[in-house]
């Protein structure tokens, strides 16, 4: 045997023997519980959501906290997978969602105190091609073929599918949406999910970032502008996500919902407004180009937006965005905002959730 031989062997036998440890080190987030831990309360909190005086935030490996005096301790609770979670919502005072990475997705009956896992990435997978191959069987039709075409590619990566965002209107029925037109409905509180990729106004895939809307109207906002907002079906028609005319080009990254009035935020510092349910917008000076991450519309009309780098923008209905004041423990990120009464806000942070109450009236 040559040294060249030699040495291939070699290399051979290390990459294998490297391989083999690699498999045997490794654990399926999917399957893994989180870790129990109290750096949890000190890691990323990427989303938070409230209902019935509990508070949860949700943030990597698995990790969701919980609250039960508005925000003022938290604790880590149990969790089923180790996937980076990136959504939260209730669907009325006991039952919660959560979604994120691998197509995880998971359900709370007792307001967030435990958790189970209803799908994941190869679930969602054969959940989509199964739903398409029988509606293509007994619907033939150019947006159903596309849509099982997509399933079957999206099956096709494994567990390699998004949830980034989830909402519910009421107890029954509720959204949860993702990467490359990734979206799913249930009428029936998360017994069952129905694919609904055929039925948004999207051909090139754009992901979808983020869902919400109230009793009378569903919005989305997603990759490179797109907006999209439910129309409800009549005379046997399907309900269908429309596209709206989109105010920036750029990606947005949430969105918020009070009635007639929509609020949108994402890249370069843009945020927009209308009040007439989308038909014109309004640009908000933010003076910053820094991502807007979070943002909402508060009860008096005015608006909070939170920056990548943890800026928090308050401004009243008409009027301009201030600064807040950054003290000392200013979050260095910032990911989520939540109101948690008329004075009072939670920020989703790199290090956790930061309280923050308002000593003086919103400008």
């Amino acid at each position: 045997m040559t040294g060249r031989h030699v040495a291939q062997l070699t290399a051979a036998t290390i990459c294998a023997a490297t391989f083999a440890a690699f498999a045997a080190d490794f654990a399926d987030p999917i399957a893994t519980p989180a870790r129990l831990t109290e750096r949890a309360l000190g890691a990323p909190v990427f989303a938070l959501a409230e209902s019935a005086g509990v508070t949860l935030g949700v943030g990597p490996r698995g990790h969701i906290l919980r609250s039960t005096d508005t925000g003022r301790s938290w604790q880590q609770v149990p969790s089923p997978v180790s996937s980076d979670l990136v959504a939260v919502a209730f669907a009325g005072p006991r039952a919660a969602w959560a979604v994120g990475h691998d197509g995880v997705m998971l359900h709370s009956t007792d307001a967030g105190a435990s958790w189970h896992k209803r799908l994941d990435g190869h679930g969602l997978g054969k959940l989509m091609v199964a739903h398409y191959e029988k509606l293509a069987a007994a619907q033939p039709g150019e947006a159903v073929q596309r849509a099982l075409d997509e399933a079957r590619k999206a099956a096709g990566g494994g567990a390699a599918l998004s949830l980034l965002t989830v909402w519910f209107r009421d107890e029954r029925e509720g959204f949860a949406a993702g990467q490359f037109n990734l979206l799913l409905h249930t009428s029936d509180g998360g017994a069952s999910w129905q694919p609904w990729l055929e039925r948004t106004d999207n051909p090139d895939t754009y992901s979808l970032h983020a869902i919400a809307g109230d009793a009378s109207q569903v919005w989305i906002a997603g990759e490179l502008g797109l907006v999209l907002r439910l129309v409800r079906g009549g005379a046997g028609a399907a309900d269908r996500f429309e596209r709206i005319a989109s105010p920036y080009k750029g990606s947005w990254f949430g969105l918020d919902v009070s009635q007639s009035s929509v609020l949108l935020y994402g890249l370069r510092g843009n945020a927009w407004r209308s009040d007439d349910g989308g038909a014109h917008w309004r640009r908000l000076d933010t003076g910053t180009d820094q991502a807007i991450n979070g943002g909402l519309l508060r009860p008096d009309g005015g608006v909070a937006l939170l920056t990548g780098r943890g800026l928090l923008l308050l401004g009243s209905r008409d009027g301009a965005l201030a600064r807040q004041p950054r003290g000392a423990d200013a979050p260095a990120a910032g990911y989520a905002l939540l109101p948690l009464g008329p004075r009072r806000l939670a920020l989703g942070t790199r290090e956790g959730v930061r309280a923050l109450e308002l000593a003086t009236p919103a400008p």
